[in-house]
């Protein structure tokens, strides 16, 4: 019987060409946002600290944030044939993401992709943003989206899971994945954790080699 594949992958910086929750960061929070993202890079505080603290700092509402997000968010322009092609092999492809699902749900909708996503959750109140974490482990207050658990729960269903991710939210699910594609800040962690890994820059290149394993 062949192996059965699950593909897990991050949002921001990965599937889009630039962080969007950064570039939300940068234009509508005063500086005092990258004080904070400087304790969680030191792993100081958590993700889902961070978030709380960093979004707490945006003014601006739903519309105005969409109508940026539509200048600047840049999908990677191989994803939407990685996802047929896991479509096409029979493969599990899913979203786990930090973000926030206003943007997120948004661009997927705008860039006609159909994928399962898991991410975390904005409730607008005027000009300010409060998030709630629909995806957390109970058990841990580091993520608001567990993407470990993820990892477990399609181990437990039989499934081999590869990992593919750009960020230091993506560690955890990078040490328990059975094949991991990193850029950026996640291949540096790797390299740090010892944890192997496959570079990539496109997800051409991860279709590339999938294609050799399954």
């Amino acid at each position: 019987m062949p192996e059965k594949w699950a593909v897990l992958s991050d949002f921001d910086g990965t599937i889009t060409r630039t962080d969007v929750a950064e570039a939300i960061l940068d234009r509508f929070a005063p500086p005092e946002w990258r004080e904070i993202e400087e304790l969680y890079r030191a792993r100081k505080i958590g993700t889902r600290e961070s978030m709380v603290r960093q979004f707490a700092l945006v003014r601006a509402r739903k519309e105005e944030l969409l109508q940026f997000v539509d200048r600047e968010a840049v999908i990677d322009e191989t994803f939407r044939e990685f996802a047929d092609f896991c479509k096409r092999r029979g493969f599990v492809l899913e979203i786990v993401s930090e973000g926030l699902d206003f943007y997120v749900r948004h661009l997927l909708r705008k860039w006609d992709v159909h994928v399962p996503v898991r991410t975390n959750h904005v409730v607008f109140e005027e000009d300010r943003l409060r998030i709630e974490y629909p995806w957390a482990d109970a058990t841990c207050t580091l993520c608001g989206t567990c993407k470990l658990l993820r990892v477990f729960e399609l181990r437990a269903q039989g499934y081999r899971t590869a990992y593919v991710g750009n960020g230091h939210s993506d560690l955890c699910p990078a040490i328990e994945a059975d094949l991991v594609f990193a850029k950026a800040e996640l291949a540096d962690l790797c390299r740090m954790e010892e944890i192997d890994f496959i570079q990539f820059d496109r997800f051409s290149e991860v279709q590339r080699e999938l294609g050799g394993w399954s």
